[in-house]
């Protein structure tokens, strides 16, 4: 999941399609600079959803001005990097760019005893684009994966364990993908065998533009997220490069949509909460990121009417109910790492990402 959007049921209760790409405006009102008693937050789709936050602003006397980013990753940690130390303590972007983060000095780092890292899985507290030579610097709250969802009454499990169904003749026309190439290119670089789907050779790198652009016929529909979400929700389309943060919801609104990580396997999707390495507030800026990566909150975060995800606490996934766990695949919290992680591979962004969004653009326009 990369393209930020409104609520998932707006889209399908409502109808609504923005035509286009998912809307990514700055901000157009300067935010208030963090005083000793608030915190300046830049945050993706759900933290503003009513209870989310109160827990915290009543037991810290600590006020959350936060605004929500309904653009790129990019543009947000564009955001922090150049504006005033203070305007934005706190950011949520997605772990693949953390590392440059990292390398061009924008967050800071955090100690990892400040957070419930023993009560996460063991593979989302070891994540490593959140760590350097040791040393934390983000903590994801939020996660899921590219797979496929597909309409269960029309395929069953069976049938889309493989990628290969996407190919298949009789499906032509009837997918769809979200116009974002890391997800997609990740995994068809996975269906092609590659343990390691972002990390390439040029020959390797080769076999996987051609792959994906055998898949182009197949593909009705390249949009932005409304467009995908509504035109499945419709029953245009049965086939998605997708995950539980598309399903789930819509599984839930009584549409017949499932997910699952097919036998070659997927990619991730997640969000890290970090802190500016320039913030004169880091006090409560931490705070807050421990809030965050809390049981509370996150149990909250993973039923968001935004969008459905995964979440790491433990403990948060043992506050969901029964239904909630097992449709977002937390009701086996023992074996979630090694069973349901196992066949996952984090998204990254590739050494040559330029030749990757080109590839893209010219699957696009076949």
């Amino acid at each position: 999941m990369e393209k930020k959007f409104l609520s998932r049921r707006t889209f399908v209760k409502n109808g609504v399609v923005t035509g286009g790409a998912v809307l990514a405006t700055p901000f157009l009102s300067k935010i208030a600079m963090a005083s000793d008693n608030s915190v300046n937050v830049l945050a993706f789709g759900g933290y503003e959803e009513p209870g989310m936050l109160d827990a915290f602003e009543k037991n810290t006397g600590i006020k959350v001005n936060l605004k929500i980013h309904d653009g790129s990753d990019e543009e947000m940690i564009a955001l922090m990097q150049s504006s005033e130390p203070g305007t934005f303590d706190v950011i949520t972007p997605t772990s693949a760019y953390i590392p440059k983060a990292i390398e061009d000095g924008i967050i800071g780092e955090l100690n990892p005893a400040d957070f419930p890292l023993n009560d996460y899985f063991k593979i989302i507290a070891e994540w490593p684009p959140v760590w350097r030579n040791g040393k934390l610097y983000a903590v994801v709250n939020r996660f899921g994966y590219y797979g496929i969802t597909y309409n269960h009454k029309k395929f069953s499990e069976q049938d889309v364990s493989s990628y290969d169904i996407l190919f298949d003749p009789a499906v032509k026309g009837r997918v769809a993908l979200f116009d974002w190439f890391l997800p997609n290119m990740g995994c068809m670089s996975k269906y092609i065998g590659n343990s390691m789907p972002y990390d390439l050779t040029s020959a390797e790198f080769a076999a996987l533009k051609e792959t994906t652009m055998k898949l182009r016929p197949q593909v009705g529909l390249v949009g932005n997220t409304s467009q995908v979400i509504q035109a499945m929700a419709g029953g245009s389309y049965d086939l998605a490069i997708a995950g539980e943060w598309v399903q789930a919801g819509m599984y839930d609104d009584g549409l017949p949509f499932k997910a699952l990580v097919p036998n070659e396997g997927g990619v991730t999707w997640d969000q890290a909460v970090c802190v500016s390495a320039s913030t004169p507030n880091k006090e409560n800026a931490v705070k807050f990121v421990q809030y965050v990566t809390g049981p509370d909150f996150q149990s909250k975060l993973a039923i968001a009417k935004t969008y459905y995800s995964m979440v790491p606490n433990k403990n948060a996934a043992m506050m969901l109910p029964d239904d909630k766990r097992e449709l977002l695949n937390l009701a086996d919290i023992d074996k979630f790492d090694e069973v349901f992680m196992a066949n996952l591979s984090p998204r990254k962004s590739p050494e040559n990402r330029q030749e990757w969004l080109d590839a893209w653009e010219a699957f696009k326009n076949a």
